[in-house]
């Protein structure tokens, strides 16, 4: 971010790219185009630097989550980005994990901010968090997002500024009973999308972090610490591992999950093809699930299903036929021990008997009762 105000100050052309949702698409402002945030950022840029010629770039991710967008990114990122506003926070929400460990939406968000850092011109990029559905109407409390702590474990790792509607506008909402706020802000409805008043906070928090990183221009100027940081590659070491290991299988089951919950009560299968799902209506739902239709490939999900199906069979009939040839050992060997004890009891009758015949009614020699002992 210090090398694109420093390009700004000196007048150099920058051209900055918001990537997202509902918020980064604007429709929900009293004009937009003209006062949602991102508008109102660029406004500013070119009032704050003159000289400078700012191209603004506006990539409306629609309701696309961020596992679509990082196969996807070269359809949303130009390769001449200077700066990038990402904000997905709110189309994750949607299929938020439970897992703060493992889970499949953090995976994606990381796959996706790695694509944006390693991207030809190493652009700066600042994560605008938007808030998810319900948290402006009273429905989901504070701390239900993705935001926190998977987003931001990962802002903190990369060294990514993070802007976030939720921390500007929390304290001036109503408290509700149940650890929730309402506020105007945003659309009621849904409790996520801004309005114009929550496209000027998320647009003053931009503004402020653009005026510190001038401030601390001016205490320690642009030099070679910074020409050596933008040098510095993506870490080699992500936060999840399979990021870097399996990336493919990482995606596909962010969007597997994703699809999923989103078609929800008629649930579609996975998709084969992640590429595919770059050809899809994102506009809103229904637009989404006509086009999956239409162009996804899901035949292979049958075929998997049912190889699985076979192997589980398979499995269950294999032990079964264990289980029945160990209980007909058991059974064998159960009448062959029935058959010695009845063998061994006749043969005791038969002394016993023998033994009455004679008149001899001694005891069994033992240890003790041997005389001669």
């Amino acid at each position: 971010m210090r090398r694109v105000v420093h390009d700004l100050q000196r007048g150099n052309p920058i051209k900055i790219v918001a990537i997202g949702g509902v918020a980064t698409n604007g429709s929900d402002a009293s004009s937009p185009g003209s006062d949602d945030f991102f508008a109102l950022y660029v406004k500013y840029l070119k009032r704050a630097f003159p000289n400078a010629r700012v191209e603004p770039v506006r990539s409306s991710a629609g309701i696309a989550p961020s596992a679509v967008v990082a196969e996807c990114l070269s359809s949303y990122l130009p390769k001449d980005a200077d700066l990038v506003l990402l904000e997905m926070t709110a189309n994750d929400g949607v299929g938020m994990d439970a897992s703060l460990i493992d889970g499949h939406n953090a995976k994606a968000y990381e796959i996706l901010l790695r694509g944006i850092l390693g991207a030809e011109k190493t652009p700066a990029l600042i994560l605008t968090q938007s808030m998810v559905n319900g948290m402006g109407n009273g429905s989901t409390p504070f701390y239900l997002t993705p935001e926190a702590p998977q987003y931001a474990a990962l802002a903190s790792y990369y060294g990514t500024p993070v802007v976030s509607m939720r921390n500007a506008i929390w304290g001036s909402g109503t408290p509700t009973r149940n650890s929730g706020m309402i506020t105007d802000q945003v659309v009621q409805e849904d409790g996520s999308t801004p309005l114009s008043p929550g496209h000027r906070s998320m647009a003053d928090m931009l503004v402020f972090n653009t005026q510190r990183t001038a401030e601390d221009l001016l205490l320690l100027p642009y030099g070679d610490y910074d020409t050596q940081s933008i040098a510095m590659k993506v870490p080699d070491t992500p936060v999840y591992g399979d990021v870097s290991s399996e990336p493919w299988t990482v995606l596909s089951n962010s969007t597997c999950m994703w699809v999923r919950n989103i078609s929800a009560p008629d649930t579609r299968l996975c998709p084969v093809n992640m590429a595919q799902m770059c050809s899809l209506d994102y506009s809103n739902r229904a637009n989404m699930l006509r086009t999956y239709d239409e162009r996804i490939d899901t035949r292979t999900s049958n075929s998997k299903a049912a190889l699985i199906g076979g192997v589980v069979a398979g499995v269950v009939g294999g032990l079964l036929l264990i289980g029945g040839l160990l209980a007909f050992c058991i059974i064998s060997k159960k009448r062959h021990a029935q058959k010695v004890a009845a063998a061994a009891e006749a043969k005791a009758a038969a002394r016993r008997k023998e033994m009455a015949s004679s008149g001899s009614h001694g005891v069994p020699i033992t240890a003790t009762s041997r005389q001669d002992f």
